[in-house]
């Protein structure tokens, strides 16, 4: 089963790849773009509270979850926001990448937060994925000459927003032991779903000439995207939530990780017509590299 399961993770980073970027080229506002993410969450939301009530292990929330669950969906709504018009900037790979290295971002919290030490290999891990993500930026420009500044800062963006997330994910495992993952994923999605449709309305009246905008968005391509894209990230949620207890973490880390980086760049390239120049597959053999070591120290 467990082959199984990683076989649809790994297909479910493809649908990832395909529509994440086609969101991305879809939206044309930011109004757009909370209302499109409103819609993705409430759809992860409904998908978690069915899966409460098949279970059917009641509805067992505290303050500490709602708070961390809180946590969890503003980062999950930022990290949604950067990579979305970072890819619009950037390749899709650069995107998945500094993504993915969000992991940095629990490892040195949990130095603090969970008495948990850094080996010298993970720093120099650190230091290969910053080789690799200054050869994809590289890659980046030379296929988008639109790659700014503010491209640089919604990847960081990016990684500091997948990193929290990953993050609330630790703390809501280490503080509250005796939680229903099911539950917290329900409140992160839920949450972030019902700020953001309030955020939306509000930020829609707000906004000159908006309607002109969203009237040339494919609404119907964007409401497709959305469906897609949260299926994928509940199904990849529970089935690696699955495997963690029969896959060593080096090995399922780095598939699930590595090798959605792979998938992404692979996508790009025959979908949306990315070259994969050197620097570019340098940088995600790099990059995977990097993923490896630190979760092997």
């Amino acid at each position: 089963m467990t082959t199984l399961y990683l076989s649809i993770v790994m297909l479910c980073r493809i649908v990832q790849a395909i529509f994440g970027k086609r969101a991305s080229n879809e939206i044309k506002s930011i109004p757009m773009l909370i209302g499109y993410s409103s819609f993705k969450d409430a759809i992860s939301a409904l998908f978690a509270i069915l899966l409460i009530l098949v279970v059917g292990n009641g509805f067992k929330c505290g303050l500490l979850t709602v708070l961390i669950a809180s946590f969890s969906g503003i980062t999950l709504f930022f990290a949604g926001f950067c990579s979305l018009y970072a890819m619009k900037s950037g390749t899709v790979s650069l995107s998945s990448m500094f993504g993915t290295a969000g992991m940095i971002i629990p490892i040195l919290a949990g130095v603090f937060l969970f008495n948990q030490s850094v080996s010298f290999m993970q720093i120099v891990s650190m230091a290969v994925f910053f080789v690799s993500a200054w050869l994809l930026v590289g890659s980046s420009k030379e296929i988008y000459t639109n790659f700014s500044f503010k491209t640089m800062l919604l990847l960081l963006g990016s990684l500091f927003s997948n990193g929290g997330t990953m993050l609330a994910q630790q703390m809501f495992t280490a503080y509250v032991p005796d939680g229903d993952v099911s539950v917290f994923s329900f409140l992160s999605f839920g949450i972030i779903s019902l700020l953001s449709g309030i955020m939306y309305l509000f930020v829609k009246n707000k906004t000159p000439n908006n309607t002109d905008v969203c009237e040339k968005a494919n609404i119907k391509m964007l409401a497709i995207c959305g469906v897609a894209l949260a299926t994928a990230v509940f199904l990849i949620n529970q089935l690696v939530t699955i495997c963690t207890a029969t896959v060593p973490p080096v090995i399922l880390f780095t598939i699930v990780n590595g090798g959605g980086t792979i998938i992404s760049t692979l996508v790009a390239a025959i979908l949306y017509k990315e070259k994969l120049t050197a620097k570019c597959v340098t940088g995600v053999i790099l990059g995977v590299i990097s993923f490896v070591i630190i979760k092997m120290f």
